[in-house]
């Protein structure tokens, strides 16, 4: 429940996409050497942002995940934009 409250709170003031379809970008940067599991830290943060970016996980046309250098705490950076082709 805390990383869901957390980005609950990091999305406040920002626009929806509603129901067009989006790419999403993740970079994930660990807090210690340890090997992440992309797939279920990417369908983390998808179900987290449902309804606050996008209304359903469904619209993700597109979507790349990578491991970013290793920082104190851990975390991780995403870009949604809507998806052109």
């Amino acid at each position: 429940m805390a990383f869901k409250s957390a980005v609950a709170q990091a999305c406040q003031g920002l626009k929806s996409f509603g129901d067009k379809r989006v790419e999403v970008s993740i970079i994930l940067f660990p807090r210690d050497k340890r090997l992440l599991d992309v797939d279920n830290i990417g369908k983390c943060c998808l179900d987290s942002l449902q309804g606050y970016l996008y209304d359903n996980d469904q619209q993700v046309w597109k979507m790349t995940i990578e491991r970013g250098e290793k920082i104190k705490g851990g975390g991780c950076e995403v870009t949604i934009t809507e998806y052109a082709k």
